[in-house]
């Protein structure tokens, strides 16, 4: 059996249709261990760019809203800087149409008349951002994702402080910096520029929005070092900054505040380290630093002071040398601490670790993937492995390795693929039978 490539994707949570009553003090009491449980957080937290999903946690007072002059004047202003409309989606949005709160895509507060959210994903429009839209004062969710808008982000988005969600993913032409402005936007819990083309640096401003808890930053040209505000985000609990340029040695000060922060993906990057000590990162479970030039096993070393870290990820990162000490002395979090997202894992593919694979590495009992495949082990699989029972995916493949593989469940249930090509010395099964 290969070991699997965990995705980022939540899980679908499978319900029956019978429903049981309980007594609303069984009710209350569940709610709160939910509440206090940082896997609650990560499972059920709806921030998302979803078009159909409306449970923003807005508040609107009732009523028929009527546009406030100042937001339809800015919403024409978008309009206007908008050169292909495919799908007639604006074709609503009429300066003899007073009350924009019924355009397109437009939802009013019922009190106030000022415009709350403004969603428009999916529409191929072509044009660029207007920063007229800094006007909306009000404005607690812009999603226009998978757009071909053009040109930069404006910096006056930055005036939008009620802002909670801000959605511009999967926009391919836009380009230039994520503005320093964004440190105003002490209101935002979501931010998703996820695929796009943004270059420059991370702006150190970006620990002043304390509210933020899930940033999407995945596949741009972002460069330099990771600031070292980045530390004061304490709401954070998802953090993806993968497939960008991002340098250096993360600097000491960012595990000192991130004490939410449950997943964080920083592969495909250009970082050599992490701070030789994480244990402030108390909710960190999964790590993928997969794709960056580490060098040396010490360099990450700190991962081991991490006390929930259970996913590992360190593929094709040029690690050379012994295997690295910190692994055997990993912590082992309760499975029920975990994150039903994280999958217990170890993923060293692609290195050039040499030696051999040191025995106390079965005392990760909690182990559900281990890929050491493609690296320059030799010696034994140690017998400590028949420990590691609740693996589902080993491979060894691409080593030096002989001797006897543990004549064990789940050793022998595994594919000949999970120890060959290489390793031309080993035996038993699924192999050959020792000599």
């Amino acid at each position: 059996m290969a070991v699997r490539k965990m995705g980022r994707q939540t899980r679908a949570k499978a319900h029956g249709s019978g429903r049981v009553l309980l007594p609303n003090w069984v009710v209350l009491f569940a709610v709160l261990i939910l509440l206090l449980s940082g896997k609650a957080m990560c499972d059920t937290d709806p921030l998302d760019c979803s078009d159909d999903d409306d449970n923003d946690g807005i508040i609107s007072t009732p009523g028929v809203p009527v546009c406030s002059e100042e937001d339809r004047n800015a919403l024409l202003q978008f309009k206007a800087s908008i050169s292909s409309d495919p799908n007639n989606v604006l074709a609503d949005w009429q300066a003899s149409r007073t009350n924009c709160c019924d355009w397109t895509g437009v939802t009013c507060d019922g009190s106030t008349g000022r415009v709350v959210r403004l969603k428009l994903p999916n529409q191929d429009l072509q044009g660029t951002l207007s920063p007229d839209l800094s006007a909306l004062s009000s404005l607690q969710v812009l999603i226009l994702d998978n757009n071909d808008f053009s040109g930069t982000i404006p910096s006056s988005f930055g005036n939008l402080t009620s802002l909670q969600r801000l959605c511009l993913s999967n926009i391919p032409s836009l380009s230039g910096p994520i503005p320093d402005s964004f440190g105003q936007l002490s209101s935002l819990q979501l931010m998703d520029l996820r695929s796009d083309a943004l270059t420059g640096p991370l702006p150190s401003s970006f620990g002043e929005m304390t509210s933020l808890r899930n940033l999407h930053l995945y596949g741009n040209q972002i460069s330099g070092p990771i600031p070292e505000s980045f530390g004061l985000l304490s709401q954070l609990y998802n953090a993806d900054l993968g497939h960008n340029q991002i340098s250096g040695r993360i600097a000491d000060g960012f595990a000192f505040g991130l004490g939410s922060l449950i997943n964080l993906y920083l592969n495909n990057n250009k970082i050599t380290g992490l701070p030789d000590n994480l244990s402030n990162l108390t909710s960190l479970q999964w790590l993928d630093l997969s794709n960056n030039p580490l060098e040396s096993g010490d360099a990450v070393k700190g991962i081991a002071t991490a006390p929930l870290i259970s996913q590992i990820e360190l593929e094709s990162c040029g690690i050379s040398g012994p295997f690295p000490a910190w692994v055997s002395i990993l912590p082992q979090p309760d499975i029920t601490q975990i994150s039903d997202e994280v999958t217990p894992s170890l993923d060293l593919a692609n290195n050039a670790i040499s030696g051999a694979i040191p025995a106390a590495l079965g005392n990760l009992t909690n182990l559900q993937y281990l890929d050491l495949q493609n690296n320059q082990l030799n010696g034994s699989i140690p017998t400590s492995f028949a420990q590691l029972q609740s693996l589902q995916g080993f491979n060894v493949s691409y080593n030096q390795l002989s001797g006897e593989i543990p004549q064990v469940s789940p050793f022998i249930t595994f594919d000949k693929s999970s120890y060959t090509p290489g390793n031309s010395g080993l035996c038993g099964l699924p192999l050959a039978p020792c000599a």
